[in-house]
């Protein structure tokens, strides 16, 4: 009867479950479909409110020529003539094609149009303009040129020349360049087409010798429609009369194969389907190990052997993971159109316009599933927890209420954003997240099959209302706008402008509020009274906002100056454009990533400010520290390190690592040597001194009576006597001796508490990675803000910093018998960890393998070596000693030469090429611009 009664309660658990998952879900979906119906809506308002008051169509200017009078002004004289050479050839990038058209004019010294050019150079686009052949090639320069493309007919013309005069009395030549840079693979040059002189006529064909030339590379061809007067494989050439009939000239790609050398760059642009699974197995191994790092914490039911058994739920929530991973994988395999995978790395910017005549893509679902929850219910379930680890008792319901709160105060704000037409949509909500929150409490608190946890209703619900509500409004953000006079723009209204400022901060408040709340019961510096907490909430969100975007200056003008805060934390213009991918959410990550470490070290060092005494989950907590400073670089640029198996690989050596370090069944010992007083420490440094220096004492007596012995001024029987009191003092075994006393002298805390000795481990790895990390620092240019730049520009000082903070903290726990050889395993381990997370950034172009390795791997010798050398002086002064009294420094001094050797050869060979990337920088050449963008030198000054 028992297990019957088990097994009903059981089956009544997961009922109720999946009852409850279904009535949650059920509700979001309802209100989320009336506000993506809402967010349409708005858009087909704006879209006939922009219809009905368009202003007339604008007949484009062309600006030159507007008439025959124009066109007259700028022909040239008699006896004048000119060429004009087009040139296509390859771009420094290796991808893209540099097309060059030079021209060139032959004028007489009495032509008005040198004295013309002479003062303004800059009308020589007029005077091209006229030229045989000079239309046609500029307008082919300004098609290929993307950011030139204009109804101008100047357009892709130059906008300057030079003048030569050889000799006074001379003719005159006139010179001009324009250099376009383009991925096309065809080029037309119509030159038999008419050239209209802006009003009803054309251009009239000037007289005398003009040609027309263009040159390709080997990967080209061309093809006339006339018969040129000289042509070649790569190069044709015409020449321009009178007559109407001129051939058109086009050239195309005939070999589209870029060289060798780029072969390997084109084909890392594109995305491969091994990337995208490299991604899911990066990202499966970011959840698994920061699963086992925080299942760590709770300690289940103890195994006869003695070791803690993992509790069924980890287990059952990694099938789970695997089992959703696998089912990814299939779906992207055979449903190639919605890129599952590629979401990992990619962004697809959807336009308000395109809502007109499709609902929202499911990406936008699922991103604001994501962001919903991770933004506002997870803090919820956070702040319950921590305070349950905490206090071991059911967590309250003010904490929580108080950090759910934002979630309500979100949709008021979007609803005044909105304006009058988004009362009912947000109406629903509220009812839909108050129905999810009400069957969430009954039935935690009514069921009488599942006791324990009835105190978790009030926050399980407070969650259920924050998430449900978050989910539903983040889809899209809603504007209202407004027009002050009819013909004008729309503008957002003064309410829309005023309540998007509380709402950017409302984003980030219930994780500042959880940070708080926490770190108040960890007893950290935190205000008690209400005003001031809430004040340094306020300074912590401030702080946390990607402040460094640009954003707009002007007040009513679309968009909001809050626009790049909103696309930045949310990927959403309010009611323009969303952008989906897995870059949205870095932002949400990194703000998670900063408040766990901070509660994480708070738990430290409260925890461990006691001396002598380590508490249950200190192992677990440097462990979890371990895995997010191996994440950092991951959760603050997803879209960079998710496409590598490396970072996968990186994150489970962080993982293992930690456990290697800091193995299991070194818990006993390693308590017993943090528990040892200082006075007991400075007893066995005093022993160890004694022993090494009667081991000290034998080997010079050795070595100073081989002479005295040999020539028998020192008889055998005092040689012998003098031997044997220098062995007394000492064990039978001696070296077996000296190797306990030094692990037990060297490897306990010294009396120290552990949060102490983790900050000075801190303090000084930082210290010793400063050069590495004030060139990173000086090299971190472009992030939106202090998270990103933490969390990517700071990465490997995070993975330093954080096993150095293990190395001081739970130093006695170390696998390893000495400091250095502490420091030993700790460099494998970081070492390892490091060189993983380099790989994405070596694919760089920019970027060298060997220099980046090496340097990477010298900074990390450097800290750990004197790391260990450091933490060795610091126990023997505990002691009162000096330490030349533990190392021996003439046994040492045999190994300087080469040593030092190696290391000035190493930091020689580092200088050398440092110096050479730094000269060959300085010292490159300056590509010189075209002239249609910087003005060539010129006999005459511009005006």
């Amino acid at each position: 009867m028992p297990k019957v009664r088990d097994a009903a309660r059981t089956v009544a658990r997961a009922v109720s479950v999946a009852l409850l998952c279904t009535v949650v879900v059920g509700c979001a979906v309802w209100a989320s479909g009336s506000w993506a119906d809402a967010a349409r809506r708005q858009v087909l308002v704006e879209q006939e409110d922009m219809l009905q008051y368009a202003p007339p169509p604008e007949v484009p200017d062309p600006g030159f020529p507007r008439g025959p009078q124009e066109v007259a002004q700028r022909l040239p004289g008699p006896d004048t003539s000119g060429d004009i050479t087009v040139l296509v050839h390859r771009d420094g990038t290796g991808e893209d094609w540099r097309v060059t058209t030079r021209y060139r004019l032959r004028l007489r010294a009495d032509d008005p149009l040198v004295e013309t050019l002479r003062t303004d150079p800059n009308l020589i686009n007029e005077v091209l303009y006229v030229v045989p052949g000079g239309f046609v090639s500029g307008r082919a320069a300004g098609i290929l040129d993307a950011a030139d493309a204009s109804d101008d007919n100047l357009a892709g013309l130059p906008e300057w020349c030079t003048v030569s005069q050889p000799a006074d009395g001379g003719r005159i030549t006139v010179t001009a360049e324009r250099t376009v840079t383009t991925g096309a693979s065809q080029i037309d040059f119509p030159l038999a087409e008419p050239v209209s002189d802006g009003d009803e006529g054309l251009v009239p064909r000037l007289p005398g010798r003009w040609t027309w030339r263009i040159d390709v590379p080997r990967e080209w061809g061309l093809r006339t429609t006339e018969r040129p007067a000289v042509q070649t494989a790569r190069s044709v050439r015409l020449r321009l009369t009178e007559r109407r009939g001129a051939a058109n000239v086009a050239a195309q790609i005939i070999d589209s194969e870029p060289p060798a050398a780029d072969a390997r760059a084109v084909e890392e642009a594109v995305p491969t389907i091994a990337s995208r699974h490299q991604a899911l197995v990066s990202l499966l191994a970011l959840f698994l190990t920061a699963s086992a790092a925080l299942a760590a914490f709770r300690r289940g039911p103890t195994h006869p052997s003695g070791t803690e058994r993992h509790p069924r739920a980890v287990v059952l929530s990694t099938c789970l993971l695997v089992i959703a991973a696998v089912g990814a994988l299939v779906w992207d395999l055979y449903e190639p159109k919605w890129s599952v995978l590629g979401w990992m790395w990619g962004s697809v910017l959807v336009d308000s316009a395109s809502m007109e005549k499709k609902p929202l893509p499911i990406e936008t679902h699922t991103q604001a599933v994501l962001l919903g929850t991770l933004l506002f219910a997870l803090p919820v379930v956070a702040a319950a927890v921590g305070h349950r680890l905490r206090t071991s008792l059911p967590p309250p319901a003010g904490p929580a209420l108080a950090v759910a709160a934002p979630a309500p105060v979100l949709v008021l704000l979007f609803r005044v954003m909105g304006g009058p037409d988004w009362q009912a949509p947000t109406l629903r909500c509220l009812a839909a997240a108050s129905v999810a929150a009400a069957a969430t409490f009954g039935l935690l608190r009514l069921q009488p099959w599942w006791p324990e946890v009835r105190h978790w209703a009030v926050p399980l619900a407070a969650a259920v209302w924050a998430g449900v509500a978050s989910v539903v409004v983040l889809q899209v953000v809603p504007r209202d706008l407004w027009r002050a006079t009819p013909g004008f723009d729309l503008a957002f209204t003064r309410p829309a402008l005023v309540a998007s400022w509380p709402a950017v901060f409302l984003l980030l408040a219930p994780w500042v509020a959880v940070l708080l709340l926490l770190a108040r019961e960890l007893a950290a510096p935190v205000p008690a009274t209400r005003w001031r907490g809430a004040a340094l909430g306020l300074l912590l969100v401030c702080a946390l906002l990607p402040w460094w975007t640009p954003l707009s200056e002007s007040v009513y003008v679309e968009p909001p100056p809050t626009s790049d805060l909103f696309l930045q934390l949310m990927g959403q213009s309010p009611g323009e454009a969303l952008l989906i991918g897995i870059r949205v959410m870095a932002p949400t990550l990194q703000l998670i990533w900063l408040v766990v470490v901070a509660l994480l070290l708070l738990h430290l060092r409260d925890r461990g400010r006691t001396p002598r005494h380590w508490h249950p989950s200190a192992r677990a907590s440097c462990v979890l520290l371990l895995v997010l400073a191996a994440s950092s670089t991951v959760i603050g640029a997803p879209d960079s390190w998710l496409p590598y198996w490396t970072t996968g690989a990186a994150l489970t050596a962080a993982w293992g690592g930690g456990l290697l370090l800091l193995p299991r069944g070194h818990a006993a010992q390693a308590a017993r040597l943090h528990a040892r007083t200082g006075a007991t420490h400075a007893r066995l440094v005093a022993d160890l001194a004694r022993a090494l220096l009667f081991a000290e004492g034998r080997h010079r007596f050795l070595t100073s009576s081989r002479a005295t012995l040999a020539d028998t001024s020192l008889p055998a029987d005092t040689w012998d006597a003098t031997w044997q009191s220098l062995k007394e003092p000492t064990a039978a075994d001696a070296a077996r001796e000296t190797t306990r006393l030094r692990a037990a002298a060297l490897g306990s805390s010294a009396g120290r508490s552990a949060w102490t000795n983790g900050g000075t481990a801190t303090a000084a790895t930082a210290l010793l990675t400063l050069p590495w990390s004030v060139w990173t620092a000086s090299q971190a240019h472009g992030y939106s803000g202090i998270p990103e730049a933490v969390t990517v520009a700071g990465g490997p000082t995070c993975v330093w910093l954080a096993h150095g903070f293990t190395y001081g903290y739970l130093y006695p726990w170390l696998r390893g018998s000495s400091p250095v050889a502490k420091a030993g395993w700790m460099w494998i381990v970081m070492s390892t960890v490091q060189v993983l997370l380099l790989v994405p950034k070596l694919q760089m172009p920019d970027e060298s393998t060997t220099l980046s390795v090496f340097l990477l791997l010298a900074q990390s010798t450097v800290m750990a070596l004197g790391l260990g050398l450091y933490w060795e002086i610091r126990l023997v002064r505990r002691a009162d000693l000096l330490w030349g009294h533990i190392r021996n420094f003439r046994r040492l001094s045999s190994l300087a030469t080469p040593v030092s050797a190696v290391l000035v050869a190493a930091l020689a060979a580092a200088v050398t090429v440092l110096a050479t990337a730094w000269a060959n920088d300085v010292t490159a050449p300056v590509q010189t611009p075209s002239p249609s963008q910087t003005p060539s030198p010129s006999a005459s000054s511009p005006p």
